[in-house]
């Protein structure tokens, strides 16, 4: 007697095509102003850090010890506004939907 096992079968997640540098500033540009002030806050977070490792670098230890913390807190803040639309062409969402499903964009 033979074993008769079946091959493995590998199942590959649908790939969604990514956005244009254009499609996202255009998609910042239609979130309201609280979720552009969280957008920006964490851009900023990653400024931070950077000021912070530059004081590793050259020996200011003071931009170290106040600028890594203070980045990591700013960037890991958690922090989500739930609207009821698409961030990106405005649709409205059902409560928990995390893509929309007219465009495709990916909610915050």
């Amino acid at each position: 007697m033979t074993d008769a096992t079946a091959p493995p079968t590998v199942v590959k997640a649908r790939k969604a095509p990514r956005m244009t540098y254009k499609q996202e500033i255009q998609t910042i540009k239609n979130l309201p102003r609280t979720q552009r002030l969280i957008v920006i806050m964490k851009i900023a977070g990653v400024f931070l850090v950077a000021i912070g490792l530059e004081g590793i670098v050259t020996g200011q230890y003071a931009y170290t010890l106040l600028f890594i913390p203070l980045g990591v807190f700013v960037s890991m803040m958690p922090i989500k506004i739930r609207t009821g639309v698409c961030i990106a062409c405005r649709s409205p969402l059902e409560q928990h939907q995390a893509i929309c499903p007219k465009c495709g964009a990916p909610q915050m």
